[in-house]
């Protein structure tokens, strides 16, 4: 089942410029006719540099943004079908960069549930779906805290329980730990493949870490509005001329691998892990 389905998806929005003391409107094209298919269940990663895009593909997918050109349907749900718009984010939860923006209580259960609240869900079940949440992202001890007093990474796994207590078959993040230090970082990334593994969960992550798109089952580079590089992520990161040409880095193991090539020396150019890389290493040795 196609979870999510892009075609042709354009998005052209009007910036206002003022020059010399005249006002002038500029058309910028930000999607250009974008195709991308997630199948349900799928990690797919979207990496881009500031400004490429993938943002503003991510708000499509909840329809904060409706399409100028083009479709995208959220399980065969037309995002411009107005009718259909509380469906489309009940299906497709969102967790943004900043989750201060996200938090809206002054404690943490009551934060988790108020997207179901909203729905008019009955109050039992509720208490389930804020319990069975917090379990998800193991934060049941902190039921009672003021987000204020927890950590990045921590306000960031409330924001995503807060979506999943609204039942969501796909979770849509868009650059979820830039704001984050290391440990942050690491504990949201571990909570997202957790809940895809074990949940069954479709993730989508936005992102411009290249290393937190090494586990996904596939990735999509945009650039300027356009999808130029798509497939597993040994396919897509093997490019490295390709992506530094869009503003990207690779994973630091697929430089090295990179920069040995360079040199003569015979490494594939598909290493995404330091295992792989020691592992190319002992058998390149045993040859010698």
């Amino acid at each position: 089942m196609k979870m999510v389905r892009a075609q042709q998806l354009s998005y052209e929005y009007i910036k206002t410029v003022e020059k010399d003391g005249v006002t002038t409107e500029q058309k910028l094209q930000a999607l250009k006719n974008v195709n991308i298919s997630v199948e349900k269940g799928e990690f797919v990663a979207v990496l881009g540099h500031n400004g490429s895009g993938k943002s503003t593909f991510a708000k499509h997918i909840n329809a904060l943004l409706c399409p100028t050109g083009g479709t995208l349907w959220v399980k065969e749900m037309d995002t411009k079908n107005e009718e259909l718009v509380w469906d489309i984010r009940q299906s497709a939860g969102m967790v943004f960069q900043n989750p201060d923006n996200q938090l809206v209580a002054t404690v943490v259960e009551e934060d988790i549930a108020f997207g179901p609240e909203n729905l008019g869900i009955e109050s039992s079940e509720i208490r389930k779906r804020v319990d069975d949440a917090l379990e998800q992202v193991r934060m049941t001890e902190f039921a009672t805290f003021t987000p204020s007093k927890l950590s990045g990474g921590q306000k960031q796994r409330i924001a995503i329980a807060g979506v999943l207590a609204m039942k969501p078959d796909c979770i849509v993040l868009d650059e979820p730990t830039a704001m984050l230090d290391p440990i942050g970082r690491r504990e949201v990334m571990e909570t997202v493949h957790r809940l895809n593994r074990e949940e069954g969960i479709t993730i989508i992550l936005i992102t411009h870490y290249m290393d937190e798109a090494v586990r996904a089952d596939r990735v999509y580079v945009i650039d300027d509005g356009d999808v130029v590089l798509n497939g597993t992520p040994k396919e897509v990161f093997s490019n490295v001329e390709a992506l530094k040409g869009y503003g990207l880095d690779v994973p630091q193991v697929t430089e090295v691998a990179y920069l040995l090539r360079r040199e003569g020396i015979p490494i594939p150019a598909d290493i995404l892990t330091v295992e792989e890389m020691v592992g190319a290493l002992c058998q390149l040795r045993s040859t010698i």
